[in-house]
């Protein structure tokens, strides 16, 4: 969001036909937030000693992905970066919209999960066993599923403290980043069901979209398919769309190298066979995204439905 902002502030100033410099300083003086503050003095210093913008933005990839300082060293080289700035707001938004779409379909979902499961284990771990006495005064023979619940409302009465300490180091545990640079978490979503497959989608779309905006953007296939790559975040895709690369720069078409590794689907390479053959990629990628996006959105909605229940 940060990123869109800022991107937004820049192009507007660059618009109204301030000089780069002159921009860069008016958002330096008027920016709140600290880092960005920091970040913004470096790359004015930077540009005053004639560094170019883009290799500026290329010192800080935490800040600015490789895509992004791509597109802006395309508009640097062609004197179009105004142009550049345009493609990149429209690229961020849509990204952030899906992003968002995703957020706002599974929240709800999510919230009703938590407070359920906190409701009954509240009820099982201090209002039921205040109940137990009750059941000992019949004096009969309960039923099997009650002693099972009784038995449960005591282990958890004895073991809660423990039990949410488990939870808790749980949780840091899905969070903690291997090697990989992946969360534990991140590496499941591409396991659990139904959820799996909304992600692949989602990191299809994210790729076609950021594939499309390199290619119109005049990036050549390899240079773009090397920023567009870790966008699909699964790195045994990654790894594979690294081994295209090396088939294109031998001269394999890239929709025959593709069909060699099942990356994406038979859908997917036929259109890229089409837009090869009919010389536009780009557009066909941005198609592809699109068809995607709109997939994903009604995927978010069965979902939505069959949890909400």
């Amino acid at each position: 969001k940060q990123l869109v902002l800022f991107t937004q502030k820049l192009y507007n100033l660059i618009n109204s036909r301030v000089e780069l410099l002159g921009a860069l300083r008016l958002l330096e003086k008027n920016c709140d937030n600290a880092v960005e503050k920091i970040l913004l003095g470096d790359i004015i210093r930077d540009i005053k000693e004639g560094v170019p913008f883009s290799t500026c933005l290329s010192r800080y990839p935490k800040y600015f992905p490789r895509l992004y300082v791509n597109i802006v060293h395309t508009g640097e080289a062609t004197g179009k970066l105004k142009d550049a700035l345009t493609q990149l707001l429209d690229y961020l938004r849509r990204i952030e919209d899906l992003k968002s779409k995703v957020k706002q379909a599974l929240a709800y979902p999510i919230f009703m999960t938590l407070v359920g499961t906190g409701t009954i284990f509240v009820m099982l771990t201090f209002v039921l066993p205040r109940l137990a006495g009750m059941f000992e005064d019949f004096q009969a023979q309960l039923p099997l599923p009650t002693l099972i619940l009784l038995n449960i409302a005591n282990f958890l009465k004895a073991y809660w403290i423990f039990i949410i300490g488990l939870i808790i180091i749980l949780v840091f545990a899905l969070k903690i980043k291997g090697a990989g640079k992946e969360s534990v978490f991140s590496r499941l979503k591409y396991h659990i069901p139904i959820a799996k497959d909304i992600v692949y989608k989602q990191s299809v779309a994210n790729f076609s979209r950021s594939l499309s905006l390199l290619l119109q953007s005049g990036v050549n296939l390899l240079s773009a398919l090397a920023d567009a790559g870790p966008i699909i975040g699964n790195p045994v895709y990654i790894s594979q769309l690294e081994q295209v690369r090396r088939d294109i720069s031998q001269g394999i078409p890239f929709s025959d190298s593709l069909a060699k590794f099942k990356i994406f689907p038979d859908f997917f390479t036929q259109m890229i066979r089409v837009g090869e053959e009919g010389g536009r990629l780009d557009s066909v990628l941005a198609d592809i995204a699109e068809s995607y996006e709109k997939e994903i959105e009604a995927d978010l909605k069965v979902v939505s439905s069959l949890i909400e229940p």
